[in-house]
């Protein structure tokens, strides 16, 4: 009878657990979308960073889908880089990586996810990525290209599910600090649930850029313990070429220096748009 109440207790906790993570997924998931920002004061908060919404609203869809320098028309020798961030901050608390693109002859627009920086919605792999990649045909149609890639942490996982899209005129990605599937990741987190069962978003990056045919970079850390490196490994092993890998041996997930004075900029920008 003890133990049959011990196992009773087991699969009782067991299946709570699991359907209380399930259901709080996109909390998890896009944790910055739980601290929501009125649009006024995320308009004002981005100003502080030099940085005013976008304009150009796609059709159909409720802005700011992002931000960018007031000068972001201006004359940028080598194209555009759409910025998709990670799941922590709103867009415009990147604000502070802009100078390492402009000064290697780049705009940046700051893309913007549902229920972030004051934009409405739920964040969602299918409320973000058809959006985004109107963004990027708005921006090729405005005469904004090339247009490039850069993603980070969540935001890998977005661009390259952005990239599926073959007719996207998309000429390079880069993906800092990057995992393989989000199913992935969460099985490293929870390796004794299901969770590959439970999942809404799928984000999977192998099957994303398997027919890719634009350099890709991968930046990572070796210390890495929110995504862990192997996760990483296993995608840039599965990427098509071209592709390169830079490593910041000796940090985790995102704590190397981003000063734009950093090599690893170069490294990178320099194989996914390399100067003509």
């Amino acid at each position: 009878m003890l133990l049959q109440r011990a196992v009773i207790y087991v699969a009782t906790v067991y299946i709570v657990t699991g359907m209380y993570l399930a259901a709080m997924q996109t909390r998890i998931t896009y944790y910055g979308y739980t601290r929501p920002v009125p649009i006024e004061e995320a308009i004002r908060q981005a100003k502080v960073m030099g940085l005013v919404p976008w304009e150009q609203t796609t059709p159909g869809a409720k802005g700011p889908q992002g931000y960018v320098p007031p000068d972001f028309a201006s004359p940028a020798p080598r194209g555009t880089i759409v910025f998709f961030h990670g799941n922590g901050e709103s867009a415009w608390q990147w604000g502070g990586q802009i100078p390492a693109f402009t000064k290697r002859g780049f705009r940046v627009f700051m893309y913007e996810y549902p229920g972030y920086g004051g934009r409405p919605g739920v964040p969602s792999e299918k409320t973000i990525v058809p959006d985004a990649q109107a963004v990027v045909r708005e921006l090729d149609k405005a005469g904004y290209g090339p247009i490039y890639v850069w993603g980070q942490s969540l935001g890998a996982g977005v661009g390259a599910a952005v990239c599926v899209d073959r007719t996207l005129p998309i000429q390079g990605l880069a993906l800092v600090t990057p995992w393989d599937t989000i199913a992935n990741v969460a099985q490293s987190y929870y390796p004794w649930l299901p969770v590959r069962l439970l999942m809404i978003d799928r984000y999977d990056s192998i099957k994303n850029l398997e027919h890719f045919g634009h350099p890709i970079c991968v930046i990572r850390g070796d210390r890495d313990d929110t995504i862990y490196p192997a996760l990483s490994l296993n995608l840039f092993a599965h990427l098509p070429e071209p592709k390169k890998m830079i490593l910041q041996a000796g940090y985790g997930h995102g704590d190397w220096p981003d000063t734009p004075e950093q090599t690893y900029w170069d490294d990178a920008l320099d194989f996914i748009a390399p100067k003509q």
